[in-house]
C-alpha cells in the first residue's frame, strides 16, 4: 500500500485454496481514503485464478469495506464484501456476494485474506463443459510432471502434456487414484517437443494421471486429478 495525499493505492497478490477451483492465486488493486482514520474505506477489483487451468473468478470490492488500523497505522484489520462480476472457465457468468476478512501488516508488507459465502454459476458454466489442463515434462526433471495435482469441474476433461524432456513420455487418466486403477484415456507416446493428449468425460471424484511408458509411473511420474 502506498499513500499519496491521503489516497491509499492498494495492490496485493497471493496464493491459497478456493473450495470450487482448488489451489489458486488471488490478485487485487484498489484505492482507499487515508484521510479517514482509524478505519480507511476502500474499493477496488480483483480476481481468483485456478492454478490448474483456465478458470478465473472476478470480483469488485463493495462500498463500505474498510481497513481499520492500530494506533501506529501499521496493522490493519480488513472487513467488507466483494461482489462477483463473472469469470472464465467453470466460473463463466458466475454471480454472488462474498464476505471478506483479513489482516494487512504494513510494516512487514504481508496480508492474509479470507472469502466466504456462496457463488452461483451462470448458464455459461453448465455441467459437462469442456476443460483443458496443461502440464509439462522436463527439462530439468526427466521423470516428473510439472504439476502433481490438477482440478476441474465434472465434464469433458483433456489433459495436455508438452514434452520438454529428452525421454519419451505420454499422459493417461486412470479410473481411480492408484497405479492399479484402470486406464480410461491414454495419449500417444511422444519425444522431446511433442504433445500428448488424454481426454475423458469424468464425474465428481479423484483420478490419477500418469505416464504409461514402462517404469515412468513407478518412478514418480503421476499426479491426482480432482473433479468437483
Amino acid at each position: 500500500m502506498k499513500i499519496t495525499d491521503d489516497v491509499a493505492s492498494i495492490s496485493a497478490e497471493g496464493a491459497g485454496t478456493a473450495t470450487l477451483i482448488g489451489a489458486s492465486k488471488v490478485a487485487g488493486k484498489g484505492l482507499g481514503d487515508a484521510a479517514k482514520r482509524p478505519c480507511v474505506p476502500f474499493t477496488g477489483t480483483g480476481e481468483i485464478t485456478a492454478a490448474s487451468g483456465p478458470t478465473t473468478l472476478r470480483f469488485t470490492v463493495a462500498p463500505g469495506s474498510t481497513g481499520c488500523g492500530d494506533e501506529e497505522g501499521m496493522v490493519f484489520s480488513i472487513s467488507g464484501r466483494a461482489k462477483i462480476t463473472g469469470g472464465t472457465g467453470s466460473m463463466a457468468n458466475a454471480s454472488g456476494t462474498l464476505k471478506l476478512t483479513g489482516v494487512y501488516d504494513r510494516g512487514a508488507g504481508t496480508f492474509s485474506i479470507k472469502f466466504s459465502g456462496q457463488v452461483t454459476r451462470g448458464a455459461g458454466a453448465a455441467p459437462g463443459a469442456a476443460t483443458t489442463l496443461t502440464i509439462t515434462a522436463g527439462p530439468t526433471s526427466k521423470l516428473a510432471f510439472s504439476k502433481k495435482a490438477l482440478a476441474a469441474r465434472a465434464g469433458k476433461i483433456t489433459i495436455v502434456l508438452k514434452n520438454r524432456s529428452s525421454l519419451p513420455h505420454n499422459v493417461a487418466i486412470r479410473s481411480g487414484t492408484s497405479a492399479k486403477s484402470r486406464i480410461i484415456a491414454k495419449g500417444r507416446i511422444v519425444g522431446k517437443g511433442g504433445t500428448s493428449r488424454a481426454t475423458a468425460t469424468l464425474k465428481k471424484g479423484k483420478y490419477r494421471f500418469a505416464c504409461t511408458v514402462p517404469g515412468h509411473e513407478a518412478a514418480g511420474m503421476w499426479g491426482i486429478l480432482t473433479i468437483r
